[in-house]
């Protein structure tokens, strides 16, 4: 809702996609136990480009880059990280003290340049 009212130029539904991704993930793969709580965040940068993180904590995230360029073979279910970087997303991940950060960076959506002038002349 918040990034409804933000008027922001990213599609909203996707980024929730990417988020329950991110956040599948990191249940899946983290090996938490049941109830630990997985921190998001979202943040809206200055340049309309929404980044996402979710924090867990297992600090590798082994074979990141083969995850990461994982392309579905015909008739293949996709894998969450697929989906999301069909969607847009740029993921990335670093360590922390308490873990690591899994990312995604999702570009604002191009707008098509308006061909009238913004205040109209009338004699």
């Amino acid at each position: 809702m918040h990034l409804t009212l933000a008027n922001i130029c990213v599609d909203i539904e996707d980024a929730a996609v990417i988020g329950g991704v991110l956040m599948a993930n990191a249940a899946l793969h983290s090996g938490v136990p049941a109830y630990a709580q997985i921190p998001m965040q979202w943040v809206l940068l200055q340049t309309g480009e929404l980044l996402i993180q979710v924090q867990d904590s297992r600090r590798d995230f082994p074979d990141f880059d083969e995850a990461v360029t994982w392309e579905p073979a015909e008739g293949k279910k996709p894998r969450g990280l697929w989906i999301a970087r069909e969607l847009g997303a740029e993921l990335a991940f670093a360590p922390t003290e308490a873990g690591k950060i899994v990312q995604a960076l999702i570009k604002p959506l191009e707008v098509p340049a308006l061909d009238f002038p913004a205040v109209r002349h009338t004699p």
